[in-house]
């Protein structure tokens, strides 16, 4: 098939290997195969993303008895018989092919069970099965059932427009390998927008997996390290260049103004800063250094060079008995503007067998967040988050609530709801200073909690940048209503307000004024996708239109009402709620 996918059926299943015996081949794909005896059959249970067209392209086995009839159905219906060929010496493990079997199905979404029927007297052993899918996004986990699909499903969900407007989507999205990158990025324009909302749902499938916790396996950007060196021998050299993927290393020896030797390593590096949503620029280092073979009387001098120029020196000695020493950078040292530097100078009595086993520079630790409880009550907790080194740091925005108490210097705030069948309270709602908002509706019964995924930007945020922000200054909040004015840094200013049942988390956005450019989108959707299975949110519907994968290659999307969800269950935030954003009423005056 054309644009399509194989999947691949191993016979020797969890089920298999309890219902039949299990052959141990070296030409097996994974060593292993499953008997049939006269007038058994084996049975393969696999799922489909989509109803797709599918055809069975091969069938391996091996048949060391003679010639079989074997018979293949797709969920009880024949879709073909073939006699299989047998090996001239009866050897197991010389495995034959089916080829393409000319029988096409039409399958439904969800589980589809292949039985394979042996209805001759001699057995032979099933290896794998191959199944051509015409569905270009279908996984092995979706093919094996470990990652579950929906149907698209029809919302009760009221749309109402005061008046026409020009509202679109545009896709502004990349592809990543890392879960914790907000890679979605959807900006929504309507220049008119004067009320809008947004509805936070659990997932339309029925799951009770509930993983919660970041992974960073494929996020390298995350990693501690900015660069690292390894297994440098200095007691040879004269002049090197090494280089990194993140840093250079220019070494040399030299001589000094008393007739000594030094080797000077000389490190120049890019620091990532705001244009890559990265606070790398601000967040203070760890220079760290691991020597091998180090003599008495040997001394290391470290300089750098970033946004205020170049440093002090600092010394230290070395001991031979535990030959690893650091520095601390301060906060603000390093420039996105041009390279950065390090220079070390090495004085040694020898370096006839010195080498460097390690030296890496890595992003200090950041402090825990600073959590202040503002509010509580019966009906609701309200809490204040300052965050060590906030990627808008100097800035942040102020927290002014109806009972008179302002909170200043707030990277964030949180609201808390109570959760009835727990007694206790879950958060449904943060805004952080950047305009990012996100919402939850309560956990079901039975789950402590929930995490949040997607999120929107509310306010203008540029539609360019690598992360969009909308800055602000302020935040009223009425502690009775859960009523807000906010106001931001462009001039611009909006009202929300939060509403909260035991269904669905909803904030209605009024009374929106433009600060900056009104060609600017007054929302922007963003999440994380990297792939069907592993992402927080993969189609969106538009008007109640046809699905549309959320990576598609879309350009723009008209319409009023948007439906950011997943149709299939995934291994990242399962439980992270749909997203609905519907916009209420424009007017072009």
């Amino acid at each position: 098939m054309t644009n399509g996918t194989v999947i691949h059926l191993e016979a020797d299943s969890t089920k298999s290997k309890a219902n039949h015996q299990i052959m141990e081949l070296n030409n097996a794909a994974n060593r292993k195969s499953v008997l049939l005896l006269s007038g058994e059959h084996l049975s393969l249970i696999f799922c489909m993303r989509i109803a797709s067209m599918v055809e069975i392209s091969d069938i391996r086995y091996s048949n060391a008895n003679g010639t079989d009839t074997v018979t293949v159905q797709l969920n009880d219906e024949t879709i073909a018989t073939f006699n299989t060929n047998h090996s001239i010496d009866s050897d197991w493990n010389n495995f034959m092919s089916t080829g393409r079997l000319l029988a096409r199905s039409y399958l439904d979404i969800g589980s589809n069970i292949l039985h394979i029927h042996l209805n001759a007297t001699d057995g032979l052993t099933i290896d794998y099965i191959d199944i051509d899918v015409d569905d270009k996004l279908i996984t092995q986990e979706i093919a094996m059932c470990e990652v579950t699909c929906i149907k698209d499903f029809n919302p009760n969900w009221q749309h109402t427009v005061v008046s026409e407007g020009l509202s679109f989507a545009m896709q502004k999205s990349y592809n990543t390998k890392c879960s914790e990158i907000s890679n979605v990025n959807i900006p929504i324009y309507d220049r008119f927008v004067k009320t809008y909302e947004i509805i936070a749902v659990m997932p339309q499938y029925k799951s009770l997996s509930n993983p919660r916790y970041e992974n960073t396996s494929e996020c390298y950007h995350l990693s501690r390290f900015l660069w690292t060196f390894k297994d440098i021998n200095l007691s040879n050299v004269t002049s090197e260049t090494i280089q990194t993927d993140k840093a250079t290393a220019n070494i040399s020896k030299g001589v000094n103004s008393s007739a000594k030797s030094f080797i000077t390593i000389h490190l120049t590096f890019n620091v990532e800063g705001r244009g890559k949503g990265m606070t790398d620029i601000d967040r203070g280092s760890v220079l760290r250094i691991q020597f091998n073979g180090v003599p008495e009387q040997t001394t290391i001098q470290m300089q750098y060079k970033g946004r205020a120029g170049i440093s002090s020196m600092e010394e230290r000695i070395l001991d031979p008995h535990g030959a690893t020493t650091s520095w601390e950078i301060p906060d603000f040292t390093w420039t996105d503007a041009n390279l950065n530097s390090i220079c070390l100078y090495i004085n040694s009595s020898s370096y006839l067998n010195l080498s460097i086993v390690t030296l890496y520079l890595a992003r200090r630790p950041l402090l825990s967040d600073k959590v202040v409880g503002v509010y509580k009550d019966d009906d609701v907790i309200v809490e204040a988050v300052n965050v060590d080194l906030w990627w808008l740091t100097p800035n942040a925005m102020q927290l002014i609530l109806s009972n008179g108490r302002i909170y200043s210097n707030v990277s964030y705030f949180r609201i808390y709801k109570p959760a009835i069948w727990n007694d206790g309270y879950a958060q449904v709602f943060v805004m952080y200073h950047d305009g990012n908002v996100r919402l939850l509706p309560i956990p079901p019964e039975g789950v402590d909690w929930i995490p949040f995924g997607s999120s929107v930007i509310i306010g203008q945020a540029k539609p360019y940048d690598v992360r969009p922000y909308s800055a602000i200054t302020s935040v009223s909040l009425d502690i009775e209503t859960l009523r807000m004015d906010v106001m931001y840094a462009d001039g611009g200013s909006a009202k929300l307000e939060l509403q909260n049942n035991l269904v669905e988390t909803r904030l209605i956005v009024s009374n929106i004024f433009f600060g900056t450019n009104i060609n600017y989108p007054f929302i922007t959707f963003r999440s994380m996708y990297v792939s069907i299975g592993n992402c927080d949110v993969d189609h969106v519907r538009v008007n109640g239109a046809n699905p549309t994968h959320i990576m598609d290659d879309f350009g723009f999307l008209m319409g009023r009402s948007f439906i950011f969800y997943r149709k299939c269950t995934s291994k990242h935030l399962n439980l992270s709620p749909d997203i609905y954003i519907n916009i209420k009423r424009s007017k072009t005056k």
